[in-house]
C-alpha cells in the first residue's frame, strides 16, 4: 500500500479539531438546556407546594374564624396572625410543616423538644426564620367588610431572598390563592423602578412597591 494512500484512509478514518470542538459545543448546549429545564421545572414544583401550603392556611384560617373563634380573625400581627392556628391546636406537630415554603431554608423543629413546629412554643420569643409566610397586619391594615375573596391574608415571605425566582405567591382569606410574576408587565414596571428587587424578590409589607401586599407583615 503506498504512502499516499494510507494517508488518506487516515484522513477519513479521523476528527478534525474543527469537529471535535463542535461535538463539545452540542454536548455542553445540551447539558446546559437539561439543566436549565430540570431548575425550571424543580423551581415550578416549590411554586405549586407553596400554594397548596397558603391555600390550606387560608382553609384552616377560614374555619377557625367561623367555628373556633366566634367570627372574629385573629388580632395579632404578621406572624403572630398565622401562628395562632398553631397555639390554637389547628396547624401543629406534623402539620405545622404547611408554615415552611419548600422554597426557603426555614426550619420549625428548632425548639426544646425537636418535634415539627416546636419552634413556635415559645409564643414571645418567635423567630421569623422558622415561618416562611407574611401574615396580615392587623393594627396597620385591619380586616375590614366581609368580601373575602378580596381580603388577602398571608404571601411568601421573601424575607433576605426571595422564596421563589420570579413568584410571590399570597392567599385570601376564602383560600383562594393568586401569584405574583416579577417578570409580569407589572412586574417590569416596579423592577424598573426599583432595579434590586430582582435579587432580593418582591418587598412584602407596608412598603411593598405591589400595593395589595402592603396590608402583610412579616415579623
Amino acid at each position: 500500500m503506498s504512502g499516499e494512500s494510507l494517508h488518506a484512509r487516515r484522513d477519513t478514518a479521523g476528527f478534525s479539531l474543527i469537529e471535535i470542538l463542535v461535538v463539545i459545543a452540542i454536548i455542553s448546549l445540551l447539558a446546559t438546556l437539561g439543566v436549565r429545564a430540570a431548575l425550571n421545572a424543580r423551581e415550578a414544583g416549590t411554586v405549586t407546594k407553596c400554594r397548596d401550603n397558603l391555600h390550606q392556611i387560608g382553609q384552616v384560617m377560614l374555619l377557625y374564624h367561623d367555628q373556633r373563634n366566634k367570627g372574629h380573625w385573629p388580632k395579632e400581627s404578621g406572624i403572630r396572625f398565622l401562628l395562632k392556628l398553631h397555639s390554637a391546636g389547628e396547624l401543629s406537630k406534623r402539620n405545622s410543616e404547611t408554615f415552611l415554603c419548600p422554597g426557603t431554608q426555614d426550619v420549625n423543629d428548632t425548639g426544646s423538644s425537636g418535634e415539627p413546629g416546636s419552634s413556635y412554643d415559645d409564643w414571645e420569643s418567635l423567630d421569623s426564620s422558622t415561618i416562611s409566610y407574611a401574615g396580615r397586619d392587623q393594627q396597620g391594615s385591619p380586616i375590614k367588610g366581609n368580601n373575602l375573596s378580596e381580603i388577602i391574608i398571608a404571601a411568601d415571605d421573601n424575607e433576605g431572598r426571595a422564596n421563589h425566582s420570579f413568584v410571590t405567591n399570597y392567599v385570601y382569606a376564602d383560600g383562594s390563592t393568586d401569584s405574583f410574576d416579577i417578570k409580569s408587565d407589572i412586574g417590569i414596571s416596579l423592577l424598573a423602578e426599583d432595579p434590586g428587587m430582582e435579587k432580593g424578590g418582591l418587598p412584602v409589607g407596608p412598603d411593598s412597591p405591589f400595593e395589595p401586599l402592603r396590608v402583610l407583615r412579616v415579623d
